[in-house]
């Protein structure tokens, strides 16, 4: 996950939610549905609130951080809305109705998760461990290895893209990992950041905190 920093809701879902007082998420024309979700992606960078690949409108969906049946007074509320990607079992779509103690809305998803080169992932904490595994974001390698394999995959175009081939990484140079972890925190023109950044970014910050 990439701590998200919610913004203010779409002028036209306010105008809505004026008109239509007693209507809940589910009343929501699909242009307005929409709308929440090309602002949930811009604030995201394009990635998914979730496993950090990259999503469009097309491919992706709302996802309530408080389910709607769980919290009916807040599917409306922009502020508990997220963009997540359209992944059978994965995800939004992985999670249900689950609750999630630990949500891409907190400081510390940035640091609770712990990310490895193999794809991987595992919870430093115990909310870490349920957000994972409710998620399905690969806390195995039988339980989601799609994820897991395109994650590597991305992380390792990243590597080579940054730093040429493997054998030549240079995660002895702090300067070096300095620069790239400032160059996969920087969105790019279209304010949107590489796929799976954040994974390298973790994993950036272990190495120049076990230095």
């Amino acid at each position: 996950m990439r701590k998200i920093d919610k913004g203010m809701e779409p002028q036209s879902l306010t105008r809505w939610k004026r008109s239509n007082s007693a209507l809940r998420y589910k009343d929501l024309p699909r242009e307005e549905s929409r709308s929440i979700r090309t602002s949930c992606i811009s604030e995201q960078h394009g990635l998914c609130a979730y496993c950090c690949q990259r999503i469009t409108v097309e491919s992706a969906h709302n996802e309530h951080l408080e389910a709607q049946d769980r919290a009916p007074s807040r599917t409306l509320d922009f502020s508990n809305i997220v963009a997540s990607c359209q992944n059978p079992n994965q995800c939004g779509h992985g999670r249900g109705t689950q609750a999630l103690p630990l949500t891409p809305l907190m400081d510390e998803c940035e640091t609770e998760l712990k990310f490895y080169l193999t794809g991987r992932v595992t919870g430093q904490t115990e909310r870490a461990r349920l957000a994972i595994e409710a998620l399905n974001l690969g806390h195995t390698d039988q339980s989601n290895r799609g994820l897991i394999g395109r994650r590597k995959a991305m992380v390792d175009a990243l590597i080579r893209s940054q730093s040429g081939p493997p054998e030549d990484l240079q995660f002895e140079d702090e300067e070096f990992l300095s620069l790239l972890l400032e160059d996969l925190k920087t969105p790019d023109a279209t304010q949107r950041l590489q796929p799976f950044s954040p994974v390298l970014v973790n994993v950036i910050h272990q190495l120049l905190a076990h230095r």
